[in-house]
């Protein structure tokens, strides 16, 4: 059983990864901060995704679960067979597990407590354990709720869109070395890429996603994640103009990169 959350990045690099392996589950959702009190009964951990395999082990956090799932299935592997390569590839899935995907919540999180309608469209396939129509009432509370738990303040959003530019660029990087988006993804692509593909469903961060690879990337391994989108007109024009100015600094930068390497 996969315990998870609608529209949560970790919980999709799990799903998918259990699809890949052809290893059957079943999924149950919860409702965004209240599922804190069910995880701490069932795991003593407050977050998501959890797993309980059929005999009985239960683990918790997409880094951990990944692992035992090469253990249990080797292929299609996830982690690069070639030492020097699954070092790059583990670099890669730390920092998606430790910067982006908490990145990802605050700026999604604040977002959505903005138009907290968008929740219903965020959740359309979950199987959730309210009706319908008390989750699209209780909505305005649990984003407001989920935003603050998660430490999405304008303060730290407003930090997070200004370096967003800088850790696209980190991923692109990663791609363009091969770390990730080889032929079959890996445990690195996996855990970067629902991340990106939830920030890129606000639609007020279309310029800065605008042309680059980890866009396609997402797209590659993660083409209906998730199924809602935060229109665009949501977020302050001023945090949006700080990350346009981040994203132009970025590209002249590279650029100067570039040409410092080639002589120019």
């Amino acid at each position: 059983m996969l315990y998870a959350l609608p529209a949560s990045h970790p919980c999709a690099a799990v799903e998918r990864a259990l699809e890949l392996k052809q290893i059957p589950y079943r999924r149950k959702d919860s409702i965004p901060v209240l599922h804190r009190i069910e995880q701490y009964a069932r795991f003593r951990v407050p977050t998501v995704p959890t797993i309980a395999f059929e005999d009985g082990t239960k683990l918790a956090g997409s880094t951990a679960i990944m692992r035992a799932l090469d253990e249990r299935v080797p292929e299609p592997r996830l982690f690069p067979a070639d030492r020097e390569r699954a070092a790059g590839v583990q670099r890669a899935e730390e920092w998606g597990d430790q910067v982006l995907q908490p990145l990802a919540r605050r700026v999604v999180w604040a977002a959505v407590s903005r138009r907290p309608e968008v929740m219903d469209d965020y959740s359309a396939s979950a199987d959730l354990p309210v009706p319908r129509a008390v989750a699209r009432l209780s909505a305005p509370l649990v984003a407001r709720a989920a935003r603050r738990a998660n430490k999405g303040s304008d303060l730290n959003v407003r930090a997070d869109l200004a370096h967003l530019a800088h850790h696209l660029d980190r991923v692109d990087g990663w791609i363009a070395d091969g770390v990730i988006g080889g032929e079959e993804p890996n445990v690195g692509d996996l855990q970067l890429a629902p991340s990106l593909a939830l920030l890129a469903s606000v639609e007020d961060l279309a310029p800065v996603f605008a042309d680059r690879p980890c866009l396609a990337l997402a797209r590659r391994w993660f083409p209906d994640y998730p199924e809602g989108r935060v229109p665009a007109g949501t977020l302050p024009a001023a945090w949006l103009s700080e990350a346009a100015s981040s994203a132009s600094w970025a590209s002249w930068a590279t650029a100067r990169e570039a040409g410092s390497s080639t002589g120019a």
